[in-house]
């Protein structure tokens, strides 16, 4: 079923399934529209509306709405609530929300950034590896480096925990084995 969805081959295996697929599909696409939205109005407001000679006098829409004190707070405003969408995003295209396996090489699907849209990442097994948590996010240890993207993942939605813990030991096993 996820692989139809997906468009991967019958050769890959789907051995991770993260939890919210509806939730962030219908949160992405209010991030996108709603962030388009309000910068397509303030570019507007910007070239058609905007006079200086109301620089200090307060932003107000119809006739008695006033929604800031002046221009430049109302800028301010603007410029917030886009760098925190921005912000979201960036968050939600390094959720992974599925992964495929074929022998070594694996297929990490992430959100894209419209309704039903999904990027795909293909690394190989050497190239996972966990990332050092930091003191910024609080999901530091689900953070992982799978080759040249980085990616969120919760280790409790593998099918198995062994697919997880081949991903994370399989380098060290493998030193073992040869020592």
């Amino acid at each position: 079923m996820w692989r139809e969805r997906d468009g991967i081959s019958k050769r890959w295996q789907l051995i991770y399934k993260a939890p919210m697929d509806t939730a962030l599909k219908y949160a992405s696409s209010y991030l996108t529209v709603s962030t388009g939205i309000i910068g397509v109005s303030a570019l507007y407001y910007a070239a058609f509306v905007f006079d200086k000679a109301d620089m200090y006098n307060p932003v107000v829409i119809g006739d008695n709405v006033v929604i800031a004190n002046s221009p430049v707070e109302c800028l301010v405003y603007l410029g917030s609530f886009i760098a925190l969408h921005i912000a979201i995003k960036v968050l939600l295209s390094k959720y992974v929300i599925r992964m495929y396996q074929d022998g070594d090489e694996y297929l990490a699907v992430f959100r894209g950034n419209f309704f039903n849209s999904i990027k795909t990442h293909k690394f190989h097994l050497k190239d996972f590896k966990k990332l050092s948590p930091t003191f910024v996010v609080s999901w530091g240890d689900a953070r992982f480096d799978l080759g040249n993207k980085h990616g969120i993942i919760l280790e409790n939605y593998f099918k198995t925990p062994e697919h997880f813990h081949y991903l994370l030991n399989k380098k060290s096993s493998e030193k073992a084995e040869d020592d």
